[in-house]
C-alpha cells in the first residue's frame, strides 16, 4: 500500500485503463530514472552491511557518483565512435585508478610490514625479487635514509621482524640491513667477537 500526499490532484482522479491514480501515473512518467538507478544499483553496488546511517548515505553517494561517471563516459566514448567498456570493467578500471595514488603513498611508509609492501607492489605491477640481496630493496629505501650513526635511530619504529599484531616499538636497527629490531630479535656482541659472530651467522643461514 502506497500513500501519496500532493496538492496537484485534489480530486483524486483515476486512470480507467490502468486503474491507477493520475498522480501515480504522473510520478511514474517523471521519475523513471529513479527506478533505473535502483536497478543498476541492485546489479552492482558498493553498499556494505552497516547499522550507521551516515555510512549508508556515503555508500549511496558513491553509487550515484559511479553511475553518473559511467553515463558521462558512455556519452564521451559514443561521440568518439569507440567501443564502450562494460560497466563491470569500467568499475574495475575506475577503482584501480582511484586507489593507485593511495597505494603509492602507503608504499613509502617506513613502518609498513614487508608482506604488505610486497602485495602492494604486485597490485601496482612493480617487479620485485625477494631472494638474495634484493630482499633489502623490498623493505623500503626510506628506512635507510632515516638511519643515523650507530645502532639507534631518532624515531621509534615498529620492529620489522615481529608480527604486525604485536607492533613492538623500538629505536634499535640492524647494522646490516637497517631495519628496526626489538630486543627479542637483537643480539649484542663486542667488536672482537664481531668476526666470529658474522662467520657463525653465515654458516647457519647461508
Amino acid at each position: 500500500m502506497v500513500y501519496v500526499l500532493s496538492s496537484c490532484d485534489e480530486e483524486g482522479t483515476v486512470n480507467l485503463e490502468t486503474h491507477k491514480p493520475n498522480l501515480i501515473e504522473f510520478y511514474n512518467s517523471t521519475k523513471g530514472a529513479v527506478d533505473t538507478f535502483d536497478q543498476m544499483c541492485s546489479v552492482m553496488t558498493c553498499n556494505r552491511k552497516t547499522n550507521r546511517w551516515p555510512v549508508c548515505i556515503f555508500y549511496d553517494m558513491l553509487n550515484i557518483a559511479c553511475i553518473n561517471s559511467y553515463i558521462i563516459y558512455c556519452h564521451n566514448v559514443s561521440t568518439l565512435v569507440q567501443k564502450i567498456m562494460s560497466r563491470c570493467n569500467y568499475m574495475k578500471e575506475l577503482h584501480s585508478q582511484l586507489v593507485k595514488p593511495w597505494l603509492e603513498t602507503r608504499l613509502q611508509m617506513p613502518t609498513m610490514p614487508t608482506h604488505t609492501k610486497t602485495k602492494i607492489q604486485n597490485v601496482l605491477g612493480i617487479g620485485t625479487d625477494v631472494e638474495g640481496g634484493d630482499r633489502d630493496e623490498v623493505q623500503s629505501t626510506s628506512r635507510n635514509e632515516s638511519v643515523s650513526t650507530g645502532h639507534n635511530i631518532r624515531k621509534r619504529k615498529i620492529c620489522g621482524i615481529c608480527s604486525y599484531k604485536k607492533r613492538r616499538m623500538t629505536k634499535s636497527i640492524c647494522s646490516q640491513c637497517s631495519i628496526a629490531i626489538c630486543g627479542e630479535h637483537k643480539i649484542d656482541f663486542c667488536t672482537s667477537c664481531a668476526d666470529k659472530k658474522l662467520l657463525l651467522y653465515i654458516f647457519l643461514y647461508y
